[in-house]
């Protein structure tokens, strides 16, 4: 008898899946089965190809709708895991049961949100809005270039996470997330991020007392003495006020908004700021 077929995901396929996901990981997010939506639709034509039979076919697409919720950009990790592992079930259906796929799925979600949620999203992403914006403000176009490239920085992320896991397997996930080299550039992203705060906080954050007195024909400013004791101190008070407000009083962003839009009025009002 001929040895049967293999059947082989290609670098398009392997694509395919990498586009569907970037796009619509938000879109189907709800509280029943959160991304799993989402994830099932980006790999719907790879699952076609590998499984030509429609019981099988239907089989796989049902254990992906499981629920599932990870990081967008380092779900790449995931991603490709998946793609090679129902690829091997395809051609060997007894070397992988559905069951263990849905496991290392489900078991790398919480490990691969961490390391997307702080160094994808909480870092490189939020330094690329925020230097974004400080251009912007000051009516640079540079500004939307700069967020356009942040979205390509989270796209090649994204797709090199991808393929590596595709092609190396589940090894790859275990060697990016343990290395030491992994560690120091997040411990690096980290210590970067903290001083572009402080940075952007004394451009971006504006705030002067206008009170002033005069005596003996010479006009005594607050804002200049307050200067004097240190530069920026109001706004970066301004910014610790706001952290611990919601760190460690759980205060909403939203209320924190518009109690600074009622407060910016009142005090303008009275000539306080």
């Amino acid at each position: 008898m001929a040895e049967e077929k293999k059947v082989s995901l290609t670098n398009k396929d392997v694509n395919r899946a990498i586009a569907r996901w970037y796009i619509t990981t938000e879109m189907s997010l709800n509280f029943e089965r959160m991304q799993s939506i989402a994830y099932t639709y980006s790999i719907m034509p790879a699952l076609k190809k590998l499984y030509p039979n429609k019981d099988d076919y239907k089989e796989a697409l049902q254990r992906h709708l499981e629920l599932f919720n990870t990081n967008a950009t380092a779900g790449g990790l995931i991603l490709g895991t998946t793609l090679a592992m129902e690829e091997e079930k395809a051609n060997n259906p007894d070397s992988i049961p559905g069951e263990a796929i849905i496991s290392i799925k489900t078991g790398l979600m919480g490990p691969v949100a961490a390391f997307g949620d702080s160094f994808s999203a909480g870092t490189i992403t939020t330094l690329f809005i925020l230097a974004a914006c400080s251009l912007a403000k000051s009516g640079s176009m540079a500004g939307f270039w700069l967020l356009l490239l942040g979205t390509m920085y989270t796209l090649g992320e994204l797709i090199v996470l991808t393929k590596l896991t595709y092609k190396k397997g589940r090894s790859a996930i275990k060697d990016i997330l343990s290395s030491s080299l992994m560690s120091d550039v997040i411990e690096g992203a980290n210590i970067l991020g903290m001083a572009m705060m402080g940075a952007l906080t004394a451009s971006m954050v504006n705030l002067s007392v206008a009170l002033s007195a005069t005596f003996d024909k010479a006009t005594l400013s607050v804002q200049d003495k307050i200067d004097a004791i240190m530069p920026g101190l109001l706004p970066i008070s301004v910014l610790f006020i706001y952290y611990l407000l919601i760190s460690k009083k759980h205060v909403s962003v939203a209320k924190l908004v518009i109690g600074t839009i009622v407060l910016g009025i009142v005090f303008a009002a009275i000539g306080l700021f």
